[in-house]
């Protein structure tokens, strides 16, 4: 799913980068920035594949996701407010889904999940949160 939308970017900024050349820039340069814009279109799915990891754990829900700046995400499963798992058209088409995962401070997002793998977390998380607390 990276793939293509990488893709899709990448060729709006081809199209852009031969009309640029067409109409007012050297088209060396022209090439330059289109083999740049196929480079980073090649690139960045698989840097961003590379640096990104979650885990459920039994008290919190781990995430790191970046390309060139890598950010964690650590959120608590007792501050989860909602869970929602979101299919689109887009996503259908490669048989995957998103989890959101609501909490009083914003809300975090695990895409390209398969729909049973997503279920099985959504449940995992609302049965953790369904225990009463040890006080």
């Amino acid at each position: 799913m990276w793939w293509c939308e990488t893709a899709g970017v990448a060729v709006v900024l081809a199209v852009v980068a031969v009309m640029a050349g067409a109409n007012w820039l050297p088209m060396a340069v022209a090439l330059l920035a289109l083999t740049l814009v196929v480079a980073w279109a090649i690139a960045l799915p698989v840097v961003r594949y590379r640096h990104w990891r979650w885990e459920l754990y039994e008290e919190e829900l781990d995430l790191v996701a970046g390309a060139w700046r890598i950010v964690r995400t650590i959120v608590p499963l007792t501050r989860i407010q909602h869970v929602a798992v979101e299919r689109t058209g887009w996503t259908d088409a490669f048989g995957l889904v998103r989890l959101h995962v609501s909490t009083a401070a914003g809300k975090t997002t695990i895409p390209g999940l398969e729909r049973a793998t997503a279920d099985d977390v959504r449940d995992r998380i609302l049965a953790r949160l369904r225990t009463p607390d040890d006080l």
